[in-house]
């Protein structure tokens, strides 16, 4: 089954990444200021069509986050699944 994860990278900012029933893992977007969004897209992946078969799986969001500017400035982060 493929899965859409909605999570927070290490500076606080949400990304969306999609896991394929072969375990691949591939960052969608990222660097979202909420949730909310991705969530919204999410569902739009699946209602047409284009992960007809997903579940949509939302982390809470993280308690501690990285200043951007203390670690040398915003990178494209890895994609990550819930609860990593």
């Amino acid at each position: 089954m493929t899965k859409l994860y909605i999570t927070q990278d290490d500076y606080g900012f949400w990304q969306m990444s999609v896991e394929d029933e072969a375990g691949n893992l591939r960052l969608l977007a990222h660097h979202a200021e909420t949730s909310a969004h991705l969530v919204e897209n999410a569902h739009e992946l699946v209602e047409t069509g284009r992960y007809p078969d997903a579940v949509v799986i939302v982390d809470p969001p993280r308690a501690t986050a990285r200043v951007a500017s203390a670690t040398g400035g915003y990178q494209t982060p890895p994609p990550r699944k819930a609860g990593q």
